[in-house]
């Protein structure tokens, strides 16, 4: 089969027929026994896993900014790689080249991707599904199931992904 864009499919069936892991199947988590899923090589998917994954000890707003770890992970490399190469003089060794070779390959990552006010954005999303601003500050801890899986969605929502992948949405 095939999922065109803006395609809508709900995938029924009794316990155990295999609808979750046929998406995980679809979202690169488990390999098929056979067959293939072939998708667009910049293609983005995202899966919502039925059993809730919201780690305890981070208030909404810490947990919804992991949606952006890859990004402030690069950025953080960045300014380790400018530090070392302030306190290096070999300007002619490999080991310097090999400094300045990783920095251009991430800066160059950094800058084709869309800059973003991280705070805006996850505040829109979190309000757009009904969370106040007060709750940015609260332990995730305090939130029921439900609650909990829309901080999930959030964060899905925030790598604004081609394709969403939602087990069991309703369960809670």
């Amino acid at each position: 089969f095939a999922i065109n864009e803006k395609d809508k499919i709900a995938l029924m069936g009794k316990n155990g027929a295999g609808k979750s892991t046929l998406l995980k199947i679809i979202a690169g988590a488990k390999t098929p026994s056979k067959g293939v899923v072939t998708s667009p090589n910049d293609s983005v998917i995202s899966y919502l896993p039925q059993h809730l994954m919201t780690e305890d000890g981070n208030t909404v707003y810490e947990e919804t900014s992991l949606a952006f770890l890859h990004i402030l992970e690069m950025e953080q490399r960045i300014g380790e790689l400018n530090g070392l190469m302030q306190q290096r003089d070999d300007y002619d060794s490999p080991d310097y080249y090999s400094l300045i070779e990783e920095l251009s390959h991430l800066s160059e990552k950094l800058y084709t991707i869309e800059t973003v006010n991280y705070r805006e954005e996850i505040e829109k999303v979190l309000t757009g599904l009904g969370f106040k601003r007060s709750d940015l500050e609260r332990q995730t801890s305090e939130f029921s199931g439900g609650w909990r899986m829309r901080i999930e969605l959030v964060k899905i929502l925030l790598k604004k992904p081609d394709l969403i992948l939602l087990d069991e949405p309703t369960n809670h």
